[in-house]
């Protein structure tokens, strides 16, 4: 009859049993830090996705509004929906630009700043 040792069998078992539990154990953390990483991909892209909105909302509203006046005086609804929209993107170079093109002495520096402006907007929608 064949006697085996249990000793041997014994650490053998509890080897695989300890490999098993620290694979195991390895293959949860891996996955909780995929699924973190994949999570704030994804709220970045959001934010991304909100600035670009936001910033083609503005330069429509800017083209439609304030270059298409032909000389007439631009309204005040029309006024506070422009300011709103740039203090809603929370952006100082943008705050800047218009803050600019609002302070213009004359027509000719007011277009100047007009197409700064409209080429800080027009950065977002595409560096975003």
């Amino acid at each position: 009859m064949i006697t085996f040792q249990s000793g041997v069998l014994d650490r053998t078992r509890l080897f695989s049993n300890l490999l098993m539990v620290i694979l195991v154990a390895g293959n949860i953390f891996f996955s909780i830090q995929y699924t973190e990483g994949i999570r704030q991909q994804s709220a970045a892209q959001t934010e991304n996705t909100t600035i670009r909105i936001q910033a083609s909302k503005l330069l429509k509203l800017f083209v439609d509004v304030v270059l298409n006046t032909e000389g007439k005086a631009i309204s005040y609804d029309d006024r506070v929906a422009l300011e709103n929209d740039v203090r809603q993107m929370k952006d100082a170079d943008i705050i800047n630009g218009w803050n600019t093109f609002v302070a213009s002495a004359d027509a000719k520096t007011a277009q100047q700043n007009a197409v700064k402006l409209m080429k800080l907007l027009t950065n977002k929608l595409l560096l975003n």
